[in-house]
């Protein structure tokens, strides 16, 4: 059994952390901490093996704070941030996991170590339906089927839904990797649909509600290429 420590100032990053630990029979939860400081009164207290650490956290990063450890437990940095990567694996870190983290992200960061006998068949299980997105200084859970599509604005992506819309600072092709490739489509370099809220096709133009959207040119073919296998 891998004893874990999530430490992270956001409460929904702490959340989403600790489910996804809870679906996993090797590892356990040993607690979930707010800052560095709370996390070292914890490591003196109890054994840890595997610690989920934020990296930009007030106080103490969490950087500094791996560096201030005399024998520090293996480490998965998760962060918003990538620009850490390269210090965080001079740390000799088990893995740099991105904001929003997927469940399959954090079982393949997981899967590092330890056999993979001994994770829970979870990939077999269905995906969750949902995602965490980043909106300012929170993460907020945007269920798949309320998206009625995502549009890119250059190092930001918007998601609208039916009654809103929420803008995060991510790149429209990593989030193209995140989301399930059953239920949304890349329609054009700026536009990802939710495939479900397709009310039609015609030339170079799909419609979601009334909202008419373009279809680029490099992405017709095999647009109605899935449409027509139905995935």
């Amino acid at each position: 059994m891998i004893r874990c420590l999530v430490i992270d100032d956001e409460p929904l990053a702490r959340q989403l952390l600790a489910g996804y630990i809870d679906q996993v029979d090797a590892l356990t939860l040993v607690a979930s901490c707010e800052s560095a400081m709370e996390a070292f009164g914890i490591l003196h207290q109890q054994e840890v093996d595997l610690l989920f650490l934020d990296i930009r956290m007030p106080g103490i990063t969490g950087l500094n704070f791996v560096k201030s450890l005399k024998n520090p437990p293996a480490v998965i940095f998760t962060t918003a941030y990538h620009e850490h990567a390269v210090e965080a694996f001079e740390l000799e870190a088990v893995d740099y996991l991105l904001k929003p983290i997927t469940l399959e992200r954090f079982i393949k960061a997981v899967q590092k170590l330890m056999p993979k006998k001994d994770v829970v068949s979870l990939a077999k299980e269905p995906p969750l339906p949902y995602i965490f997105i980043k909106v300012d200084r929170k993460l907020i859970k945007l269920n798949y089927d309320d998206i009625l599509y995502i549009e890119a604005l250059g190092d930001y992506v918007k998601f609208i839904t039916s009654d809103n819309t929420f803008v995060s600072y991510m790149k429209v092709s990593a989030l193209e990797k995140l989301l399930p490739a059953h239920k949304f489509l890349r329609i054009h370099r700026s536009y990802i649909v939710s495939q479900q809220k397709i009310s039609y096709l015609e030339g170079n133009f799909l419609r979601i509600n009334e909202i008419e959207l373009p279809i680029g040119q490099t992405f017709k073919d095999e647009l109605y290429e899935k449409l027509n296998r139905g995935h």
